[in-house]
């Protein structure tokens, strides 16, 4: 396996790697020195490799916001259409991390190269090692939204590799798919159906989720707002709002549970009685199953996270993967989005109020979650990269040197 830029890349491909690893098979993980500690967290094996980017600086001015747009459609002609370019942040973590990752693979010998969206060097190190490469998706395929032209963006990296662009296939020979339809787009490629089981990094139950006694929720529904890792890592988080966005949901009669980034913590000021701070990480799959809403950025670990719990969610989406990831989920009637840049505290307030009273959104969300649990388990999907790794065993040249 190989990951790229940051956490929230890779926490969906945990579930695969365990199921990998409890059927016998050696895994490892490359990735830039900084998410080692991520990587072993979870259970497996790092691979440091390459030197470590700076996200946020490396995304700074790359990552913003886009036009709104109404739900499923394509974005407004003013707003920015998503691309890789030669001198954009994706191709940059490639270049950093491509040299080592192939070096890596000659020593270690994969029989098969497993990688997420946007991670250029998974798909280039697969050609270079003559093993089939797989795309593992983190929930809709917003790459269907990117330009990219091969030749000046694959080129140069696959060539310093002596890999012709054209074997370089950043589909891979096997897309695995977490997300089901309507919230997929068509996949124009081989894909493998797979449930979703999600990972949010570190879990611990805290006392509050759990004790029998009075909790500041008093009975009451309860809501949570998050708004990820990415965000914050990438300082984004001035776009949300947060503080006006907990006040706004707090005055309806609700408990909200505040799960972001201790970072962020004193962005959030004096909070009114009927709001907890988690004041450790709290990873959502094990708060969402209690909440009967949730509001959140709309990054695919967050938004595929509340889908598999059947939670309704309200997305106020930043920037572009975001609005793709909120216009899906409205499809599919499990949620609603919020875009407009000056959307009002009383805006959302009315929103979430909805989420809690209509029924139809639990229902849509409950037969997305059902559709999600429907799907083959990661450790169904272990013989099936069985299968694809033993027919390219014929054909596989696995260079011992570099060219």
């Amino acid at each position: 396996m190989t990951t790229w830029g940051w956490r929230s890349h890779f926490f969906p491909l945990v579930p695969l790697g365990w199921a990998l690893q409890a059927a016998g098979h050696e895994v490892r993980v490359a990735s830039r020195p900084g998410l080692v500690d991520a990587i072993t967290s979870a259970g497996l094996t790092a691979v440091p490799v390459g030197v470590d980017l700076d996200f946020a600086a490396v995304f700074s001015g790359q990552i913003g916001r886009v036009a709104a747009r109404s739900a499923g459609s394509a974005p407004a002609g003013d707003g920015m259409k998503p691309e890789i370019t030669p001198d954009g942040g994706v191709v940059r973590y490639a270049d950093a991390m491509l040299d080592d990752l192939v070096a890596f693979g000659r020593v270690f010998q994969p029989d098969l190269v497993l990688y997420e969206p946007f991670n250029l060097a998974g798909a280039i190190a697969a050609a270079a090692l003559g093993v089939p490469g797989v795309r593992h998706l983190w929930g809709p395929d917003s790459g269907s939204e990117l330009d990219l032209d091969p030749d000046t963006v694959i080129g140069p990296l696959a060539a310093r590799l002596g890999v012709d662009v054209d074997r370089v296939d950043l589909d891979g020979a096997l897309t695995v798919d977490p997300c089901p339809a309507p919230m997929q787009v068509p996949l124009a490629v081989t894909s493998q159906p797979s449930r979703f089981v999600p990972y949010n990094g570190v879990s611990r139950v805290p006392d509050w989720l759990w004790a029998t006694d009075a909790t500041v929720g008093r009975g009451r529904d309860r809501v949570c707002v998050t708004w990820g890792t990415m965000m914050a890592g990438a300082e984004l988080t001035g776009f949300f709002g947060a503080a006006q966005v907990v006040e706004a949901i707090a005055a309806l009669d609700v408990e909200v549970v505040v799960a972001v980034d201790a970072s962020q913590h004193d962005r959030l000021g004096e909070l009114p009685r009927n709001v907890r701070l988690a004041a450790a990480p709290l990873a959502l799959h094990l708060v969402l199953p209690t909440c009967r809403a949730l509001v959140h950025q709309g990054g695919a670990g967050t938004t595929m996270t509340a889908a598999a719990a059947g939670v309704p969610q309200l997305v106020l989406p930043q920037v572009s993967d975001q609005h793709f990831n909120a216009g899906r989920l409205a499809v599919t009637g499990a949620g609603d989005y919020l875009t407009d840049a000056s959307v009002s505290g009383p805006e959302i307030r009315d929103r979430v109020a909805d989420l809690l009273r209509a029924e139809h959104w639990a229902e849509a969300a409950g037969r997305l979650r059902d559709r999600i649990e429907s799907r083959p388990t990661p450790a169904d999907l272990v013989p099936v990269l069985q299968r694809l790794a033993a027919q390219w065993q014929p054909t596989r040249q696995v260079a011992s040197a570099p060219p």
